[in-house]
């Protein structure tokens, strides 16, 4: 019987692909560079301080490993790990050019700062779908460390939380408000609404108020026929009197001399014409037939 050769998988689950395998191999790099005890950190520091590109490179090297930890943190938040760690590394290189040894505390100690602020700053400014200038992503990161420092044990943005933020960064409600909301997250219009095979769009309950209702434009279009059908009743010059006096035409609504000069009329004239063309719209055919259109 003839043997078929199974190709082994990469453990469980999917094969990897380059890129993970790329990452699966830095991580593994980086956990084999020893790390510096405090005595051997301090001279190599100065050395880095004073644009010694091998102790520099020591340094950081020996510190990458604090860089990954800290961008596993911020994990699913629109960047890929790569991403992060290489953002990271750029906020640990800056790190040395302002690190002062004399201060006595261990490098990472003072880097971890310069780390963090690279990943989040690049969180708002790469992840976004919308970029934001730099001076709201600034704005952005103060409401979002503020908000880790009130530590609120609501769940959602509410007014609240707003007003709470706001007075602690010393800004106004409106302000912050308006920055709370440029934090969110975009969405899609074809984003589904669950997981259902079955769910509709979000766009499905996205009303277009710039175009009216397929129902309003049916309902105005009857209104206007029979509107229409009812002047015509009145008798000519009683119906150009009503469409002059109430806008009903093109242009907007008259007064009774604007109407008296267009139709050579004095001013009472017109105004008994109205009043006599009312009281027959007040009929009982006429007022079944319109009266469908006034709201209860």
């Amino acid at each position: 019987m003839k043997k078929t050769k199974v190709k082994r998988s990469n453990g469980p689950g999917r094969p990897r692909n380059k890129e993970e395998n790329t990452l699966r191999t830095y991580l593994s790099e980086v956990n084999c560079i020893p790390l510096l005890q405090k005595e051997e950190e301090e001279k190599t520091a100065l050395l880095a301080v004073q644009g010694d590109a091998a102790a520099r490179e020591r340094l950081v090297s020996s510190n990458l490993r604090f860089v990954i930890m800290i961008a596993k943190r911020y994990q699913g938040k629109g960047l890929p790990l790569e991403d992060l760690i290489a953002e990271g590394n750029i906020g640990l290189l800056s790190s040395i050019d302002h690190f002062d040894v004399t201060k006595g505390y261990r490098f990472i100690t003072y880097a971890v700062w310069w780390v963090r602020q690279a990943i989040i700053k690049a969180l708002h400014e790469k992840s976004r779908m919308i970029r934001l200038p730099s001076n709201k992503t600034n704005e952005l990161m103060k409401i979002e460390k503020t908000r880790q420092v009130i530590s609120s044990k609501q769940e959602n943005k509410n007014s609240s939380e707003i007003s709470e933020i706001a007075s602690f960064l010393d800004i106004p409600r409106e302000k912050a408000d308006e920055l709370m909301v440029m934090g969110q997250d975009v969405l899609s219009l074809d984003d589904p609404t669950s997981k259902s095979e079955y769910s509709m769009m979000i766009r499905d309950f996205v009303e277009d108020e710039r175009t009216k209702s397929p129902v309003d434009y049916a309902m105005n279009s009857v209104l206007k026929d029979d509107l229409e059908e009812v002047l015509d009743g009145l008798g000519k010059r009683a119906a150009e009197v009503i469409r002059c006096r109430y806008g009903l035409g093109k242009a907007g609504p008259m007064t009774l001399k604007e109407i008296g000069a267009r139709y050579k009329l004095s001013r009472e004239r017109v105004r008994q014409i109205e009043k006599r063309a009312l009281l027959q719209l007040q009929g009982s055919a006429t007022r079944s037939k319109l009266e469908v259109y006034v709201a209860s």
